[in-house]
């Protein structure tokens, strides 16, 4: 098995200033965004996507996340759980 290296970066924020996050970043705009960035076609960048999408619903049923978006530059965001915030920062 392979590791692909996707070129955005991903970072993890304070979750009570992301409260008013309401939407994660869709399927489809991760697959334009591998598009946009990678030079992949459609049906490429769909399948990365879903792969993505796949790891981030992982991390997020395990509790590490609880979700995820792009932020106004075009990154994709994660918003961190309680739990794992609490072991970043134990005493916030």
């Amino acid at each position: 098995m392979s590791v692909v290296y996707y070129p955005f970066r991903i970072t993890l924020l304070w979750t009570n200033l992301m409260a008013d996050v309401s939407q994660s970043a869709s399927l489809a705009s991760i697959a334009a965004y591998l598009k946009l960035t990678c030079q992949y076609d459609q049906d490429t960048a769909l399948v990365e996507a879903k792969s993505v999408m796949k790891n981030l619903v992982q991390m997020r049923q395990k509790g590490f996340i609880t979700g995820w978006y792009f932020d106004e530059n075009g990154h994709l965001e994660l918003l961190p759980s309680d739990q794992i915030m609490q072991q970043i920062s134990p005493n916030k």
